[in-house]
């Protein structure tokens, strides 16, 4: 496996999802800036090179239950390069607190574009050759939602309900595809 610090966005597509031609665009021209291998429009994800590792992004102005049924989708998948594939919410610019409601939602992570390049950069590079916590229970499949909370472990909200759910640890690599671990 490549050093952290050689993984780049270069091995990967950057599939759009907008609410118009305009933002796709504007989300065009972003993925091709960070460096994205491929970019392609959400609906041409057949097209998608055989080893091109997807990034879904998805502007947060398509409305929230058509972003809830694309995570919805692509997580019910077989496929693990789609299942596990990293989704992210675009968002144009602040509040911050627009981040919670799509982390809830399942998204792996929020870029806000009025961010310095470098940032949203470092922001999806990261989700690339570190182990991601998966959790899959009767309500819910994504990564671990908890990972964004900044309450203490003690506090009732961290601890686990009663509902029965998996563990699943995720690891994705351009170069070797997605690798998939069940803890319990």
């Amino acid at each position: 496996m490549p050093s952290i610090d050689t993984i780049t966005l270069a091995d990967c597509a950057a599939l759009i999802f907008a609410p118009d031609g305009r933002h796709y665009d504007h989300m065009a021209a972003l993925a091709g800036t960070l460096g994205f291998g491929h970019v392609l429009e959400h609906t041409k994800l057949n097209a998608l090179p055989e080893k091109a590792l997807p990034f879904f992004l998805i502007h947060n102005g398509v409305v929230d239950h058509l972003k809830q049924r694309l995570l919805r989708g692509l997580r019910s998948t077989d496929e693990p390069l789609r299942k596990y594939a990293p989704i992210i919410c675009v968002i144009p610019q602040g509040p911050r607190h627009q981040m919670v409601p799509q982390v809830e939602m399942g998204f792996d992570d929020v870029v806000f574009l009025s961010d310095p390049i470098e940032q949203v950069s470092k922001t999806l590079t990261d989700q690339l050759g570190h182990e991601v916590l998966y959790i899959d229970s009767p309500q819910y499949f994504g990564p671990d939602r908890r990972r964004l909370e900044r309450v203490s472990r003690g506090d009732p909200r961290r601890v686990p309900g009663g509902t029965e759910h998996r563990r699943i640890q995720v690891l994705r690599d351009p170069q070797n595809g997605i690798q998939v671990s069940y803890l319990n």
